[in-house]
């Protein structure tokens, strides 16, 4: 008892110790941390790529090549799944680029009759009432430097974006050798998942105590479940979702149809708050085009939106992870202050599984409480018949 409690108390001064100096030297802490993060960041990227890769790779072993040995199995695959994401990477790529080219240069021309208009419906809207007008006329609008600053910053922003390409294109290879880096990884981590997962767990069974590693373990297989059926989950609701968007936009002849499916589907996987960036995106292109197509495209928007709220989203991917709507909420609302984009990524299928392990530790600890105060009722009653 001795020997632990000196082993316990040397564990806390040293812990004391550390969390001084890290402290009292956090600028030189954080150097590291950047400088390690750089370093073992491509391996991280690998293992999140392998890890959502996963979800179809097992899915086609299990379903297409249920015969045959299991390394060529593997190997077709991950090689499907590879080709898969390759095409469906070229194909947005191939339609957002040329859509967003053309609605840009639509934007440009189209900006100098909108403002025209909007000048004659403010004009228009002081005449017929007069506190608007004398209060327009207060603002002191100048159109004519509005149209030129507005016209203007569209071309500057084109030629600064032309002039920019080249350290772009630079900073994009480094960018590109990190990615390849960690697709090899992911690839090795995808054939190899069984291999390194017996690894994992002899590690853990060599360095914990046996109830440490079952909790462990416990938890790897809910993280793995849940983040598996959320990446499902998502990609089906992206894909009814933009879906919809689609039938619905050429049904009533909105332009930029192929453009606003795609950032719908893209931005999808960010619960609740992703489809309004392309609505907001869809709306801003259509706005000084046709005002009024824009406000039906907005209605278009909420309708859809009310449909993939209520329906969708709780049908395929809520019930999916079993987490209610207060805690992806919450999920998005906090993962998006914090890391941002990924943070919001993330954050769902990360609060589910605190929310299972929540449950489960609440339902332990009142099942111990129950059986504790069943105890306890026992020998009082005991006593009172002595």
């Amino acid at each position: 008892m001795e020997k632990s409690m000196m082993r316990r108390l040397w564990v806390l001064v040293a812990g004391g110790v550390v969390l001084y100096w890290a402290l009292t030297n956090h600028v030189v802490l954080f150097g590291w941390i950047g400088r390690l993060w750089s370093v073992v960041s491509p391996l991280v990227a690998g293992g999140a790529i392998a890890f959502i890769l996963n979800v179809p790779v097992r899915s086609l072993e299990r379903r297409i090549f249920r015969k045959g040995r299991k390394p060529f199995r593997r190997a077709m695959s991950i090689l499907i799944t590879l080709l898969c994401v390759m095409l469906g990477l070229a194909a947005v790529m191939l339609i957002v680029i040329p859509e967003l080219v053309g609605a840009l240069e639509n934007l440009v021309s189209a900006l100098p009759s909108f403002l025209d208009s909007l000048k004659l419906f403010g004009e228009s809207m002081g005449e017929r009432y007069p506190d608007v007008g004398f209060w327009l006329e207060e603002l002191d609008i100048s159109w004519t430097s509005m149209k030129s600053s507005l016209t203007g910053l569209l071309r500057d922003g084109s030629a600064r974006l032309v002039g920019t390409t080249v350290n772009f294109a630079s900073s994009l290879v480094g960018k590109l050798v990190q990615f390849l880096l960690a697709a090899v990884f992911s690839i090795y981590m995808l054939a190899r998942k069984e291999h390194l997962k017996s690894q994992a767990k002899r590690a853990l069974a060599a360095y914990l105590p046996d109830r440490h590693v079952e909790r462990i373990l416990h938890a790897a297989r809910l993280v793995n479940a849940t983040f598996s059926k959320f990446v499902s989950g998502t990609c089906t609701e992206a894909v009814i979702l933009g879906l919809m968007f689609l039938v619905s936009m050429l049904l009533f002849r909105f332009p930029y149809a192929l453009l606003v499916v795609a950032l719908v589907s893209v931005s999808a996987f960010i619960p609740i708050v992703g489809a309004f960036i392309a609505a907001v995106v869809g709306m801003l292109l259509m706005l000084p085009v046709d005002p009024m197509q824009a406000l039906w495209f907005l209605a278009l928007f909420l309708v859809l939106q009310q449909i993939e709220g209520n329906i969708i989203y709780p049908r395929v991917v809520g019930e999916s992870i079993g987490l209610p709507a207060l805690w992806v909420l919450a999920a998005v609302m906090i993962g998006g202050s914090l890391f941002g984009v990924t943070g919001m990524l993330a954050g769902v299928p990360l609060a589910a599984v605190v929310h299972v392990l929540l449950g489960e530790s609440i339902e332990a600890r009142l099942r111990s409480k129950r059986r504790l105060e069943g105890f306890s009722g026992e020998e009082s009653q005991e006593q009172s018949d002595g």
